[in-house]
């Protein structure tokens, strides 16, 4: 009887960890404090051949909830595209927000942070999530790469402040960061995205950050849209030079 319930259990444990490739999978993380983050992950049809890259992609405060759909909005469908896949193939991480949280904790609005800079319940959970996927030893560990849009772009550099050892590269795209924790990652390649006339996330902010990581030696790159809006992350992440420049980054 033993025997045929651990066979039983061994069973269960291999299907939850089924790796379906070319589609985006719908799954959900419980951190060890109980945080339940719903999360998709996308595996190309040639994962396991060599090694490969992993993106992980943090979306806006209006993707924000439970029903592990919403994060798929926007930039995550593109990433995963078969056109965008067979010139550059990765594995997709999306985690999901709660509802009632943030990616980092900078108050909107005020752009202040909250809470003495403490990590978010669901930003804690995205990293030990992460921290998981990583043992895959299939997962090139040296080109981990981070972007997000909006809130998802001040995840992004609380991430990077967070763990700058992690990624051989970053998008953030509308966002804005904590400045005084900014020079923790400023070897870390960026490249900047944001609209001049952005009336949700001020485009001082990027200004400022790219003024900072270049006082402390970076060099990010830095595209500003004049006509820009809120909502310049469909154009930015359609750069001609962005996905090229993006994998050929590499954590030393």
């Amino acid at each position: 009887m033993r025997i045929l319930f651990a066979g039983l259990l061994c069973m269960a444990l291999c299907s939850c960890s089924t790796i379906r490739k070319g589609v985006l999978d719908s799954r959900q993380y419980t951190s060890a404090d109980g945080i339940k983050l719903p999360y998709n992950i996308f595996y190309p049809k040639s994962y396991g051949d060599e090694k490969m890259p992993l993106i992980l992609w943090l979306h806006g405060a209006g993707e924000r909830g439970d029903d592990n759909v919403s994060q798929l909005i926007h930039i995550v469908p593109y990433l995963a595209s078969s056109i965008t896949q067979k010139r550059f193939p990765a594995v997709i991480l999306a985690p999901q927000c709660a509802g009632d949280d943030y990616w980092s904790p900078i108050k909107r609005d005020e752009w202040r942070v909250m809470s003495g800079g403490k990590t978010t319940p669901s930003m804690a959970a995205c990293m030990e999530l992460l921290d998981r996927i990583l043992r895959d030893k299939r997962i090139d560990a040296s080109r981990v790469y981070i972007g997000g849009l909006s809130m998802g772009g001040f995840g992004t550099l609380d991430l990077l402040a967070r763990r700058p050892e992690l990624f051989a590269a970053a998008i953030p795209v509308c966002g804005g960061a904590d400045l005084e924790n900014a020079t923790k990652y400023s070897s870390v390649p960026l490249w900047v995205f944001h609209g001049v006339k952005d009336p949700v996330v001020p485009v001082d902010l990027s200004r400022n950050l790219v003024k900072v990581l270049e006082q402390a030696g970076g060099t990010p790159r830095y595209t500003e849209y004049p006509d820009g809006g809120h909502d310049v992350w469909n154009m930015a992440i359609r750069e001609p030079e962005l996905l090229p420049w993006l994998f050929s980054q590499q954590r030393k």
